[in-house]
Order: structure tokens, then C-alpha cells, then sequence
């Protein structure tokens, strides 16, 4: 499956009222296209999202916090790895789309298809629910998905994708107005 059609199978997963950080680039685009708005979108902030995340899990505990990041976007936010795992709010959860590129910057490699990712987490003290490299059908995603949103405990589920990447419209709102209808929204 492509990153988009992960995304929009889990739109009924979904509720209005879960708070998404979305990684710059097509994972933004595609959380902007097929997820409840509004969200933070980020751009032009590689390796943040992880940090956003954290930062609203730990001031909305009664939310679900979802982070949807690419692989090179998780790569360059790995020192935010280690305060998740200190903290370790029940409410977050780290969805990881790998598509073993930088896909928006020109689709160089990154080095995830040699990374363990099971003991990374581990290390960090956070639950990883595995790998899913070859789903086959929404509906098996759909089932990691819910194990994943009902779980009482930070986790990561981490999706490779292939790499090719459909061409969907930038976000149309400036980051003050990302900032404005998030805050209008959840206050």
C-alpha cells in the first residue's frame, strides 16, 4: 500500500476530536486530504513532530494524541525517542509511514531498511506493535489500528509503504492560520 491509502483507511478509525501532528511533506498532505481538520500540518520542520506530539500529550492527558511521521522525518527527531520514553504518556501513539526515502526533498535514501526498529523502542521503553510489510488489505490495517488506539500505553506502529507517492495539493493554509484553527478548534 502507498502512504495515502494507509492514511485514508483509517479515516473511520478516526474521531473529530483526536489531535493529529502530522511530519512536514506528503505525510502532511495526506493527513490534511483524508483525516479530520484541522490539525497541526507541519512544514518546513524536519524532526519535530515527535517533540509537538509529546509536548500536546502531556497538556490534553484526557486526548488521544496520534503522530504521523515518514521515515526520514523519525530519523531526524530521534533524540525526542528518549523523553517519549521517559514520559510515556498513555494517551500517544507514533504511526510511522517508511517509504525508505526523503521522498519531498527528492527521494533520497534513508537508512531505515537497516534499522531495528523493535530494539530502538524497546531501548526507549516503548511498546512497538511490529512491522506491517505486507498488508494486503485495509481491513488488516484497519485491525493493528484498533489494537493500537485502544491500548493504555505510548506505542509506535511502524508501516512500510511503497515509495511511490501521489502528487496531492499543499495545504492551502499558511502555519499562523494551521496555529489559529487548531486553537479555535481545541482550545
Amino acid at each position: 500500500m502507498r502512504g495515502e491509502e494507509v492514511v485514508a483507511a483509517l479515516k473511520d478509525s478516526i474521531s473529530d476530536d483526536v489531535l493529529i501532528v502530522s511530519s512536514n511533506g506528503n505525510v502532511s498532505r495526506q493527513v490534511f486530504t483524508f483525516l479530520p481538520q484541522p490539525q497541526i500540518y507541519l512544514r518546513g520542520s524536519m524532526g519535530l513532530p515527535m517533540s509537538i506530539g509529546l509536548g500536546l500529550a502531556l497538556a490534553q492527558p484526557k486526548k488521544q494524541v496520534i503522530i504521523f511521521t515518514g521515515d526520514g522525518n523519525f530519523l531526524m527527531g530521534l533524540s525526542s525517542l528518549a523523553t517519549i520514553g521517559n514520559n510515556l504518556p498513555s494517551n500517544l501513539r507514533l504511526i510511522i509511514l517508511d517509504n525508505g526515502s526523503y521522498a519531498t526533498t527528492g527521494g533520497q535514501e534513508t537508512v531505515t531498511s537497516s534499522l531495528d526498529y523493535l530494539k530502538l523502542l524497546e531501548g526507549m521503553g516503548i511498546k512497538h506493535f511490529g512491522s506491517l510489510n505486507a498488508i494486503e488489505s485495509p481491513t488488516k490495517l484497519s485491525e493493528a489500528f484498533e489494537i493500537l488506539l485502544t491500548g493504555d500505553q505510548t506505542a509506535v506502529l511502524h508501516i512500510v509503504v511503497g515509495d511511490d507517492v501521489e502528487n496531492l495539493e499543499n495545504i492551502p493554509w499558511k502555519p499562523i492560520e494551521i496555529k489559529e484553527k487548531f486553537l479555535n478548534k481545541f482550545g
